[in-house]
C-alpha cells in the first residue's frame, strides 16, 4: 500500500493508495487514541448495545474503488469510493482495511493534537453547480475536485478553516468531509 502525507495546521492528512486484496491494518492507538463513548456524547446514541464500538478518532474519506473494514468477529464492512467521515469502529483489537478493487484510495485526516478529541463529521459531495453551508468553527477537507468559497476557488487535496457563515459552490465534483466539534 503506498500512503503520502499532507500536513496541515489542526490535522494530517495521509493518502493511501491499494491494489485489490491489500490490506492495512489499523492499530488501535491510532483508530481512536483511547476515546471512549464519554468523549464523544454526539454519538453516544449510536454506540448504545454495541460493546465493542469506540468513537474514531480519525476521519476517512473514500474516493477511489473501494475497501472492506474487517475487524473482530462482524462480517466485511464495504466502504465504498463516495463514502466516509465514519464515526465510530468495532473489533478494534484486530482492525483492517482491504482494497476491493485495483487502484483504491482514501484520505485518512488526523486531528492534530496532544489530547485526543473527537470531531464530528459528515461526508461532503456533489456535483458541479451544487452547493453546501459551512459555518464558523468548521472545518472542510476538500479530497477531490474543487470549490468556490467568497470568490475564491480551491482544489483538493486542501483543508480550510471556516471563519463566518459562507455557502461553498461546487466548481467540479467534490469528495471531502466537514468537520466540527
Amino acid at each position: 500500500m503506498q500512503r503520502k502525507r499532507l500536513r496541515f495546521e489542526n490535522f494530517t492528512v495521509t493518502i493511501f493508495t491499494a491494489q485489490a486484496g491489500e490490506e492495512r491494518i489499523c492499530p488501535p492507538s491510532e483508530l481512536t487514541r483511547g476515546m471512549t463513548v464519554a468523549d464523544a456524547p454526539a454519538i453516544a446514541h449510536l454506540l448504545e448495545g454495541k460493546d465493542d464500538a469506540r468513537p474514531l478518532h480519525t476521519i476517512p474519506v473514500y474516493t477511489k474503488g473501494g475497501f472492506e473494514a474487517l475487524g473482530g468477529d462482524h462480517a466485511p464492512d464495504p466502504r465504498p469510493a463516495g463514502s466516509g467521515a465514519t464515526q465510530f469502529v468495532r473489533g478494534i483489537d484486530n482492525y483492517r482495511l482491504r482494497a476491493t478493487t485495483e487502484g483504491s484510495e482514501y484520505h485518512c485526516i488526523t486531528p492534530r493534537s496532544e489530547i485526543p478529541v473527537f470531531w464530528q463529521r459528515a461526508f461532503v459531495s456533489g456535483r458541479a453547480g451544487g452547493t453546501f453551508e459551512v459555518q464558523p468553527g468548521n472545518f472542510i477537507y476538500i479530497a477531490e475536485g474543487a470549490i468556490e468559497l467568497s470568490h475564491q476557488q480551491f482544489r483538493g487535496p486542501t483543508m480550510l478553516e471556516i471563519t463566518r457563515p459562507l455557502t461553498a459552490t461546487i466548481i467540479e465534483p467534490v469528495m471531502g468531509a466537514k468537520l466540527w466539534r
